[in-house]
């Protein structure tokens, strides 16, 4: 039975990965971490029964994984507490500086952490056959456009950077410069790759990779319907590692096990 602890529970994707855990027969949810300023309150849109705390400590001295989506600054907080508490790390938060990252990397010298952009199967495919795709069509543009909700706060996504990693697996001979957005009069660079980030709605996520050429254009789209495919995705993930020895592990590590060849041969 595995013991899991939910940082961010009371958000949109700690409550997604809350409901799965709770409907999963192999997971005993240990409760959800807070913001200290919430201690004691509930939230009527989680499953009932869900202990809230701010002891960081405390639940992961009783849990075996901590899966975290929330800020960095708490992701760091969190990935301290993991390497304290003997907890392994599940995260999904975006956009953390290189600091924050060293955070993480310092708790993987004592306690498996796993840290990925993105927990979807699809993406995961995705990432997969870029390389080979941009290999084959070495001297055609390349831009890529994410969608997601009015409060997400990086931009561009951590999974559009994804994608240009896995892009320039494809074209290691290119420097591959990134531009975000376009604007003014000026050309268009060969070899560039531009980023174009919409925020607004509720939208929870769609990446599209556009590859052209003078005469042809091919689109490669993924859209997630729902945050379950998230969160199913980190609970996957929070399974696999449990139990494992520290180190610093990758959702490729995972695909790899499970998908072979397919899984992305770039690093996450």
């Amino acid at each position: 039975m595995l013991r899991l602890a939910i940082a961010g529970v009371t958000g949109r994707m700690g409550r997604a990965v809350a409901e799965l855990a709770r409907a999963d027969p192999a997971i005993t949810l240990t409760g959800g971490l807070i913001r200290p300023e919430r201690e004691g309150a509930s939230d009527l849109l989680l499953p009932a029964g869900i202990q809230l705390t701010a002891d960081a400590l405390a639940l992961l001295r009783e849990s075996d994984v901590l899966i975290d989506f929330t800020q960095p600054p708490a992701t760091a907080r969190y990935a301290r507490a993991c390497a304290e508490a003997g907890c392994a790390l599940v995260t999904g938060t975006t956009g953390l500086r290189d600091d924050q990252l060293d955070e993480l990397r310092m708790a993987s010298i004592r306690v498996p952490v796993l840290h990925a952009s993105n927990f979807s199967l699809g993406i995961a495919v995705l990432r997969a056959v870029l390389p080979a795709l941009v290999r084959a069509l070495a001297d055609w543009d390349v831009e890529i456009v994410e969608h997601h909700h009015r409060h997400k706060r990086d931009a561009p996504s951590g999974t559009a950077l994804a994608l240009v990693e896995a892009i320039r697996a494809g074209r290691p001979e290119t420097s591959s410069p990134v531009v975000v957005g376009r604007e003014g009069i000026a050309p268009r660079h060969p070899g560039e790759i531009g980023i174009h980030a919409l925020r607004g709605g509720g939208e929870p996520g769609r990446h599209l990779v556009l590859l052209g050429s003078e005469d042809e254009l091919l689109e490669l789209s993924h859209r997630v319907h729902s945050r379950r495919a998230y969160a199913a995705g980190a609970i996957a993930a929070a399974k696999w590692l449990a139990g494992r020895a520290p180190g610093w592990y990758r959702i490729d590590d995972l695909l790899a096990e499970r998908f072979g060849d397919l899984a992305p041969a770039v690093s996450d």
